[in-house]
């Protein structure tokens, strides 16, 4: 038995009670898709979010951070909000609204493009706008700022109304109230945002002195990290802040900081108070939201975390992969994973035969936000052959931390279930018409049983990250293609999406069976088209009763709220020894 000590156990109980793990299993969609992205930095296909952004990387060709690029669209697009009507705030008009002069500048441009293929069914537009301004934060050495998810995108533009630079105190202070910030916090949202970036002298030339030099940023203060320099500087009167030193006209970082008589700039004169009142004011900001919109709770690490889940068919046989993510605790952390027939004498697991395999490969995953917790994160891929007449019914992991412990992760005792085997979408067998014709959509085919007599086969396409913005939502039929042999009792269907859906085009496939239910392959990634999977993994099989599975009570589980204790208080011990 391993013994913690009470502070470390203390901490991560602490750690652990804030977390959605009470009532985390999977799958929780959008819960899972939001978490990922938060944690690993990209969507499923690989494209890296986070890239752009770390570490503290500046935009080409100029001496701003992408970091203050970003910060400054998360403001302007919830700037607009009205406390009194409930409406306006983050809700991704943004988006619709760059050719207006109050959001002048390449840099809102840029951060647009740097979003624009990110959304998906399940992490709006907005979403990825906070989830940007977490990124940069975090990554220019600042404080981790909780998330949540479940914002809902405006499409169309929103009311005009960001402040401007020759406002005067008046009305800066009524326009910050009408947003919901009370002085102080309009004062501390100012300090914290201009901690990173600058002015652009192409875009405020009457600020900013370039000589025609389209490059020139004058920083707000004398680093590029996240620090409280923009008020220790402002305060000993050393300060280089262009919206305080330059034009007068056009000092609006003098006319709020000193509008309390500097009582709130004394007060996050340390980097401790700048730090923890940044995460409280960008909390506010970022949860600043059109009345009913109900956002989630925030999106808290899942230590063991499963994705990419799908059984589909090969050459000869069907095909399942998996992967699983795990917070390692040291290199030799190893993982396994276990499944049960949903078929013949051993359907799950009757008898105690259970079937194991190694993955086959493994990638270590990590965003702004991960990194900065100090956490070590490592996804595992599974890919198996797997008999037709046997199938898989449901899959667990064992881990062994490579000390002598080893858990069972298996959902919290539920296992990951795999919900039918009746219809499955084959990507190998799928192509992106863009590659092939250089059109739009993509061309599917599916697998049914060729014992079942479907009424309908089709696909419901959703797609977020298109060129106007606008989510789009439309269903495709397919139909029986002969010309294409059956495998393992499955015959397959052909079809085609024609239209642009973005990037980030999630579809469900679904059989209509003959007396009307549904049969749905759910939650499937056009992105993971051509994608190459790990090596197939050899099959193994036991009847131990230490693994998880049918004999799983002699078991040291770790699921559910108590698993989460469990894996990550012996995370933390690891790493301590």
């Amino acid at each position: 038995m391993l013994n913690l000590p009470l502070s470390l156990l203390s901490c991560c109980l602490l750690w652990v009670a804030s977390a959605r793990g009470a009532d985390y299993k999977w799958p929780s969609l959008p819960y899972d898709a939001l978490e990922e992205f938060l944690y690993e930095g990209a969507r499923p296909d690989g494209s890296s979010l986070a890239d752009l952004v770390r570490p503290c990387k500046l935009r080409g060709g100029t001496n701003t951070t992408v970091a203050a690029e970003w910060i400054r669209l998360v403001y302007h697009d919830i700037a607009t909000h009205n406390i009194s009507d409930g409406t306006g705030g983050l809700d991704g008009s943004i988006f619709f609204e760059t050719n207006r002069a109050e959001n002048v500048g390449a840099g809102m441009n840029n951060t647009l493009s740097d979003f624009s293929t990110y959304p998906n069914k399940y992490v709006s537009r907005s979403d990825i706008i906070a989830i940007a301004t977490v990124f940069g934060v975090a990554t220019c050495s600042g404080p981790v700022i909780p998330f949540r998810g479940g914002r809902i995108d405006a499409n169309v533009a929103g009311p005009t109304g960001v402040p401007d630079a020759g406002d005067s105190l008046d009305s800066l202070t009524n326009n910050f109230a009408k947003q919901g910030f009370n002085v102080s916090e309009m004062i501390q949202l100012v300090a914290c945002g201009h901690t990173l970036g600058g002015v652009r002298y192409p875009d405020f030339p009457t600020i900013v002195a370039g000589s025609g030099q389209t490059t020139v940023v004058d920083l707000f203060d004398g680093t590029q990290q996240f620090d409280h320099n923009i008020v220790s500087q402002y305060l000993d009167g050393s300060t280089r802040d262009p919206l305080i030193v330059l034009n007068q006209t056009m000092a609006s970082d003098l006319r709020v900081f000193s509008s309390d008589n500097n009582v709130t700039m004394q007060s996050m004169n340390s980097a401790d108070s700048f730090a923890q009142t940044c995460t409280t004011i960008f909390d506010k900001m970022l949860n600043t939201v059109p009345s009913g919109v109900t956002l989630t709770d925030e999106i808290t690490l899942v230590p063991v975390k499963v994705s990419a889940v799908q059984l589909t068919v090969g050459t000869s046989q069907l095909q399942f992969q998996a992967n699983v993510r795990l917070v390692m605790a040291s290199n030799s952390t190893t993982v396994s994973m276990y499944w049960c027939d949903r078929y013949g004498s051993s359907a799950n697991c009757a008898g105690g035969l259970k079937r194991y395999a190694a993955p086959g490969g493994s990638l270590a995953v990590s965003s702004p936000i991960s990194t900065a917790m100090g956490v070590t994160l490592r996804r595992f891929q599974f890919v198996v052959p797997i008999a037709a007449s046997q199938s898989i019914a449901k899959f667990w992991f064992v881990v062994d931390y490579g000390n002598g412990t080893t858990v069972v992760a298996d959902n919290g005792g539920s296992d990951y279930v795999v919900d039918q085997d009746e219809v499955l979408w084959v990507p190998s067998m799928s192509r992106d018409k863009s590659v092939l014709t250089g059109a739009n959509g993509i061309f599917v085919t599916a697998a049914v049983k060729s014992s079942s007599t479907p009424s309908r086969v089709y696909i419901d396409c959703f797609g977020r990250a298109t060129t106007d913005f606008l989510p789009m939502n439309k269903t495709y039929d397919l139909a029986l293609n002969t010309s294409i042999p059956a495998v393992a009792g499955y015959t397959f269907y052909t079809g085609e999406a024609t239209d642009d859906f973005g990037s980030t085009m999630q579809f469900d496939v679904v059989a209509v069976g003959a007396d009307g239910t549904n049969s749905v392959d759910t939650y499937r990634q056009s992105g993971l088209i051509g994608v190459a999977l790990a090596p197939a993994s050899t099959v193994n099989s036991t009847t131990a009763g230490n693994v998880g599975g049918a004999s799983g009570a002699e078991n040291v589980r770790f699921g559910g709220w108590f698993g989460m204790v469990g894996v990550m208080s012996l995370v933390w011990t690891l790493s301590y020894l």
